[in-house]
């Protein structure tokens, strides 16, 4: 029965969708519309049982293997159970189980475990807490946000309470807008709820971070969750000091002004002070080759961050108290080598895999190459040696991952891993730095025979006095 209710209905849609003839005018297009608005809300429900169900699967799967013999433990459960122990953790606990089992879901899915984690705290909430939500998503009534939105509001409700939202919410989420939704089941969970707004305040204020994410053309942003009074009390302040003391050629906007101020308090210290003790510290990568053959159209990397104007980029650079030679593949921008007349050799491998992998080298982490570790490919205790050929960058939760709950890697000559969760899913992880993946070689330890177009001042630089117009590398 369940299963005619969460995929049933699916096909049924699909199939009518299927056999509906060519448009014939705009309003069988939005008919059609609303059919595949409907028939998404219905994959997204039978997404959210299938997370809710594998999730207690693999749990129980794991308490099975946990009440086995241990005469019957194969070398590799030793060796996982000894790095479980080595990092402290439980692989039977139900926060371990999740966690992997979320890393695990964003392979399947190709989304960041951050997204699936969110999908996951939805689909437990709808199916064991709003199961009439729930059914109204599985019938395509209501949208997958609103059903998001009871069920984040219904988190610390009783068992009553809930059921007392959706009979109110659900018949108007069928019609109203998302937005409406959110407003009310808000309102609604401030009434029902027994622990008062100031405790909650309160808790809620432990919840405080800073955090950024990258734009287009050079920019990003920054997002600061606090205090709504202190949140307040800034903007004010920017905004009363935007608006006045206003220097009548000063062809700024009132954004771009706010924006600046709040950029110099931070950078250059609030007027009349000295600024901040901070220094800037940013790690560039400036491509020499592509810089001299066309300086106008070259992208230099902002760590953390990506591409950025080279200008900009030599900006920066113009004052740094030390450079590192990188050597790169000129095709694929995958590092190869790094100079090593300042560094010893351990030095020079930590810069090597700082620029050629960037971030952690597990599917879908973007954790930066500073806060991450060395990693063996080959684990040492079995050999594995300390080069470039068998190290990798792994943050230090994905090392857990790894090592102790059942995630294998398989290092390729070219750089990059092929990863294989503890439940049979392969992905291939390419270094960081690799920019053309059309020319990166998956089998062989070179890149592909590829022309290139190279202009005089660049064939001077590298010592080519009369090369023809074309070259094959």
């Amino acid at each position: 029965m369940e299963h005619e209710k969460y995929f049933g209905q699916i096909a049924a849609l699909a199939t009518e969708l299927y056999n509906l003839p060519p448009l014939q005018d705009p309003g069988s297009g939005l008919v059609r519309l609303q059919k595949l608005a409907r028939l998404r809300r219905m994959l997204d429900a039978a997404e959210a049982v299938t997370l809710s169900d594998s999730v207690e699967l693999v749990a129980q799967v794991v308490a099975e293997n946990s009440c086995a013999d241990p005469k019957t433990e194969t070398e590799q459960q030793r060796r996982e159970r000894i790095s479980a122990n080595y990092y402290g953790v439980d692989p039977a606990s139900e926060q371990i189980i999740r966690s992997n089992f979320v890393a695990e879901a964003a392979v399947a899915l190709r989304e960041s475990e951050e997204k699936v984690r969110g999908k996951l705290f939805i689909a437990d909430g709808l199916r064991h807490l709003c199961t009439g939500t729930l059914d109204a998503l599985a019938a395509g009534e209501i949208t997958t946000k609103a059903a998001g939105d009871i069920v984040k509001q219904a988190q610390d409700l009783g068992a009553a309470d809930i059921r007392r939202m959706e009979h109110v919410l659900l018949p108007m989420a069928k019609t109203a807008s998302d937005a409406a939704v959110s407003q009310r089941a808000r309102r609604m969970h401030d009434r029902l709820n027994p622990v008062s707004a100031q405790e909650r305040h309160e808790a809620a204020k432990e919840s405080r971070a800073l955090t950024h994410w990258s734009e287009a053309d050079g920019m990003a942003a920054l997002k600061l969750r606090a205090p709504a009074a202190d949140i307040i009390s800034m903007v004010n302040t920017v905004k009363y000091f935007a608006r006045h003391d206003v220097d009548p050629g000063d062809s700024r906007t009132q954004g771009q002004r706010e924006a600046d101020i709040f950029r110099d308090a931070l950078l250059d210290g609030w007027p009349a002070t000295g600024g901040t003790p901070l220094k800037t510290r940013v790690a560039l990568t400036i491509p020499a080759v592509e810089t001299l053959a066309d300086p106008k159209r070259a992208l230099a990397d902002l760590e953390g961050y990506g591409p950025i104007p080279v200008g900009t980029a030599l900006a920066l650079a113009k004052d740094a108290p030390s450079m590192l030679r990188v050597l790169t593949d000129p095709w694929t921008g995958a590092a190869i080598d790094v100079g090593r007349q300042k560094y010893r050799p351990s030095q020079a491998l930590k810069d090597l895999l700082r620029v050629r992998e960037v971030h952690c080298c597990f599917p879908g982490c973007r954790r930066t190459a500073e806060t991450s570790e060395i990693d063996h490919v080959e684990d040492w205790a079995k050999g594995g040696h300390t080069d470039r050929s068998n190290t990798k960058l792994l943050c230090k939760r994905h090392q857990m991952l790894k090592h102790a709950l059942g995630w294998q890697s398989i290092y390729r000559p070219d750089g990059s891993v092929s990863w294989r969760t503890p439940h049979g899913l392969v992905c291939l992880e390419l270094p960081g730095s690799v920019e053309v993946v059309q020319n990166f070689d998956h089998v062989h330890d070179r890149t592909p025979v590829r022309e290139v177009g190279l202009n005089d001042r660049v064939r001077r630089v590298l010592g080519w006095a009369d090369p023809p117009d074309r070259i094959a590398s």
